[in-house]
């Protein structure tokens, strides 16, 4: 099978799994990442923050690039109430894994295709749930020491070492990696912006 695209597509966001993710069904796409404000808007929710902010990131893309397809996401981990963002040291990564364990937290990501040419604006959010199993001190220790939480959200990773703690996902897998792919390719076929050979 392959997928065409009817009009050039970018992707606003330099994160190397949605890049990965779209290119494995045979998207061809540019990056050109968004740089916009991430910062949270008091009294936001998680679906209201990440519909924005995916928004923000691709109508910023889209306007310089009028005859593109832009796509722009945001993933953010939710547990209390609380948004966990990407760990900046190892206190940070060692928190949070301390509250995700043995417990359930959800994945949102919101996102948004837009074309400026064709008037296009597509927002979508999609939630996965996720089940940590219980992480021992030497288990944490070690993920900490390692480099693969501290550029995701949440500080963990469903595609690499971070399975290891997952005992069940609800929802879509690739929402956690930080695409919604199903749901991604759903709406470009919707709006007519590809075709299978």
């Amino acid at each position: 099978m392959t997928i065409s695209l009817s009009s050039p597509l970018i992707l606003a966001s330099a994160s190397p799994r949605r890049k990965e993710l779209l290119r494995s069904v045979g998207l061809k796409l540019k990056i050109i990442p968004a740089h916009v404000d991430e910062t949270y808007i008091n009294g936001e929710s998680p679906r209201t923050h990440v519909r924005r902010l995916s928004n923000d990131k691709a109508m910023v893309i889209a306007q310089k690039h009028p005859n593109a397809l832009v796509l722009g996401a945001d993933t953010i981990v939710v547990i209390d109430g609380l948004i966990l963002g990407k760990p900046e040291n190892k206190s940070q990564a060692r928190a949070m894994l301390e509250r995700l364990s043995n417990r359930q937290h959800t994945v949102f990501t919101g996102f948004t295709i837009a074309s400026t040419v064709s008037g296009i604006s597509r927002t979508k959010v999609v939630q996965s749930a996720v089940r940590f199993k219980k992480i021992s001190p030497e288990e944490m220790d070690c993920y900490v020491n390692c480099d693969e939480p501290y550029d995701k959200a949440g500080g963990y990773a469903v595609q690499g070492m971070g399975a290891y703690f997952i005992k069940a996902i609800r929802g879509s897998y690739t929402n956690v990696i930080g695409l919604p792919l199903c749901e991604v390719l759903e709406e470009l076929k919707r709006i007519d912006a590809i075709h299978f050979r």
